[in-house]
């Protein structure tokens, strides 16, 4: 599995302005800006678990099961959505059931994981980098 590991942040790219647009609470934005998190990807099974820890060791966890809906913690916002993800070897995507909601691509290229945030009205696509440990 090309996402198994450990991950860590590198850098963002117009993530506060994707944020922002996306109708995050302008107080939480900065949470989300260039933190340390890290990223751990495990599989048990059919299933994906991917733990997402960030500044004072809050972890947010996601396990699903490829093109099966489940309940995901939209991480500083504090709210949730159901989602579906598909996989497709190095590459995944996260999209929220309802219309209109962000869409969230994961790819791994190298020691390197890419996630590209993309959402219907938002003229520009958000992307955070991360570095295998």
């Amino acid at each position: 599995m090309a996402f198994a590991g450990k991950w860590v942040f590198e850098k963002n790219e117009k993530m506060k302005e994707f944020a922002v647009a996306a109708g995050a609470p302008p107080e939480k934005v900065d949470q989300m800006i260039d933190v340390p998190i890290t990223v751990e990807c495990t599989r048990d099974g059919d299933y994906y678990l991917m733990s997402f820890t960030g500044p004072k060791n809050k972890t947010v966890v996601q396990k699903f099961k490829p093109d099966e809906p489940f309940t995901e913690e939209i991480g500083p916002f504090g709210k949730t959505r159901v989602a579906i993800a598909k996989v497709e070897g190095d590459k995944m995507a996260i999209r929220g059931v309802k219309e209109g909601e962000a869409v969230e691509k994961r790819e791994v290229i190298g020691d390197e994981m890419i996630f590209t945030f993309v959402k219907p009205g938002i003229p520009f696509v958000a992307k955070r980098y991360l570095k295998r440990a």
